[in-house]
């Protein structure tokens, strides 16, 4: 998703919705040792899609995939009662080149192997080597949409079983956004996939869906990796949240600056407390999305050099670092952000987005006998888990490169509305975001050098802004002070129920053209296409959550129940879909190469998994008998 931030910031938000961008979800970049099946095992093959499936457009371009059918069998020696086929596993592409998703996603060899499986992974268009020519195309951008993308899984799937002469049943596997994917395939397509396993995907994360509650959803279910749930400590979660306000509060003196900037082992001889606070909260959605049992480059990856893999556990190796040694006193209501802080004679009250103190009476010496100055010290040492993979940094500078500089706060964000008069929807449906206008031909004749180089043109086309991240420190996470005024609504943050200016200005310059003229900031089209107010009710899907995923705020569960458990959720009557929760699990760690350090809800859910799967393949071969 946008890769700049799914990058920085969620320090301040995770999406640049004015400007129709949105937090890019972390990459696959999983360091792989020749030891797991890989893309090497694949046979690669290209098929030419539709560039518009949808319209009269005669444009193609050439879709990648690669298969590996050397588990594939006969559905009776697989363990299934069938002459048919074994079944087909078909991984739905997301937001980078395939290959990462043929490297890392061991559940679908190891079941591969387990069921005698045919295994497929199609690359989503407009991303790796399926990416078309856009120089001289009609509208050239506005085909980069998962509505198409859907279709050419559609397409490719019944042009490999035509070819195959199978009837096999296809299972749909998808990670993050490649998870919404999955899931939403298995809704609108039931005829061609029989079953899907959605991994972390927040197709909950919609304004409309997700509510009020929903808009900080994100940023509690990340600090979690920092407390008793999270396998870390509550004080660790409680003395981190306390360093902002001391932090704040010490940069009011010049003393308190340059005793912060030596405390935080900063370069300068001085450092700005809101410079500071930024940085120190710059990596927690990122550890909360990598917290798994083993290193990973998985995160690194995506918005670093991805050459040094965060540390397992890299939350509990954070806390380890110092912030769990202090005895803060905080009185008051934390969660109603009203409150009050003691260090020694260091005392700070905090009112919302302000705080108070009587830092302007202490001594240096009182300073420092309040230890405030160790905690800064922790909490650079905890982020540094992020900011000093290498471990060869002595000192930091500035605002860690990795910061999404298009990061903003979201909140009163009132554009002015736009009309769309000479394009009305049909009775009941969302406001049509395209209005009459002439199409033109793209000038863009670039390499695409960006590894996700869709994300943004989805998110601009399908108004797929997931507010999930939208709010922080308004009680119940680790952060402060809020990015919200106090009294905050779902309409102050989501803005006005009309279209406003669509994102035009990101793309026409590059010679990109096609996207809407308007964007409605309350995602009603993609809600509504994809039937989001009730995707609990569509059978045969599995949607995965760690309850250590950031993400995992935006999951779906089942009425009452959260990412807190129970771990099984029957979503529906037949038992066929149900929400999975893995307590310890980070982003998608189900769909990860198994380990020997993995949680045991990790274990459990892959056997979850696999007997779905088996039910589902079972009742696909029973309907041909019929």
């Amino acid at each position: 998703m946008s890769r700049g931030v799914w990058a920085l910031g969620f320090v301040l938000l995770l999406s640049t919705a004015a400007e129709g961008r949105n937090r890019g979800f972390g990459k696959w970049g999983q360091v792989t040792d020749g030891s797991n099946p890989s893309s090497v095992n694949c046979t690669w093959r290209y098929f030419e899609q539709k560039l518009d499936h949808f319209g009269p457009s005669n444009y193609t371009y050439r879709e990648r995939y690669c298969y590996y059918d050397k588990f594939w069998k006969q559905g009776k020696d697989a363990g299934f009662s069938t002459a048919e086929q074994a079944p087909i596993f078909f991984y739905t592409g997301n937001e980078s080149p395939v290959e990462e998703y043929v490297n890392n996603t061991g559940l679908m060899w190891q079941l591969g192997e387990q069921m005698g499986a045919l295994i497929v992974f199609a690359e989503h268009r407009y991303e790796g080597e399926s990416i078309p020519n856009m120089y001289g195309v009609d509208d050239c951008i506005s085909y980069c949409t998962s509505a198409q993308a859907l279709e050419d899984y559609a397409v490719l799937i019944k042009y490999l079983k035509t070819e195959l002469s199978t009837n096999a049943p296809v299972i749909a596997f998808g990670g993050s956004y490649g998870g919404m994917l999955a899931g939403w395939m298995r809704i609108k397509y039931p005829d061609v996939i029989a079953g899907a396993i959605a991994a972390s995907a927040p197709v909950n994360g919609f304004p409309s869906i997700g509510g009020f509650s929903g808009l900080s959803s994100s940023s509690v279910a990340l600090s979690r990796g920092l407390s008793s749930k999270g396998g870390a400590t509550d004080t660790c979660f409680n003395n981190l949240r306390s360093s902002w306000p001391l932090i704040n509060e010490l940069g009011r003196t010049a003393l308190g600056r340059s005793l912060l900037a030596k405390a935080s082992k900063r370069c300068e001889a001085t450092v700005d407390a809101t410079t500071l606070i930024d940085w120190g909260q710059v990596p927690w959605f990122y550890m909360g999305e990598g917290d798994y049992p083993f290193p990973s480059t998985y995160i690194t990856f995506s918005v670093g050099s991805g050459k040094n893999p965060l540390p397992a556990w890299p939350m509990r190796v954070a806390c380890s670092k110092g912030l769990e040694a202090f005895d803060i006193t905080v009185t008051g209501s934390t969660e109603n952000v009203l409150y009050n802080i003691t260090m020694g004679d260091f005392k700070v009250s905090v009112d919302w987005g302000n705080s108070s103190s009587n830092i302007m009476e202490l001594t240096e010496q009182q300073i420092i006998d309040s230890k405030v100055l160790d905690l800064v010290t922790a909490m650079t040492d905890a982020a540094g888990v992020w900011h000093n993979l290498t471990g060869d940094v002595s000192c930091y500078t500035g605002i860690n490169s990795a910061k999404d500089e298009e990061a903003e706060t979201y909140v009163n964000r009132q554009d002015d509305a736009a009309t769309c008069e000479s394009c009305p929807p049909c009775d009941g449906c969302p406001e049509c975001p395209l209005c009459d206008r002439q199409m033109k031909a793209c000038t863009f004749n670039q390499p695409v050098t960006d590894p996700a180089f869709a994300w943004d043109p989805i998110c601009c086309n399908e108004d797929l802004y997931l507010s999930c991240t939208y709010v922080q420190g308004s009680g119940n996470d680790i952060f402060w002070p809020p990015n919200v005024p106090k009294g905050y609504t779902l309409d102050s943050v989501i803005g006005p129920h009309q279209l406003t200016e669509g994102c035009q200005s990101e793309f026409a310059p590059q010679g990109m053209f096609g996207t809407p003229t308007y964007r409605d900031n309350w995602a009603s089209w993609i809600t509504s296409y994809y039937h989001s107010s009730n995707v609990s009710s569509y059978t045969n899907i599995v949607w995965s959550n760690g309850a250590l995923d950031p993400w995992s705020g935006a999951g779906v569960y089942a009425p009452g129940s959260s990412a807190l458990g129970p771990m099984v959720q029957n979503l529906t009557a037949d038992g066929s879909s149900i929400a999975l929760i893995i307590d310890l699990g980070a982003h998608h760690l189900d769909l990860f190469f198994p380990t020997p350090n993995d949680p045991q809800s990790a274990i459990e859910a892959r056997k979850i998994e696999e007997q779905k799967i088996r039910l589902w393949a079972q009742a696909h071969y029973d309907a041909l008998q019929k």
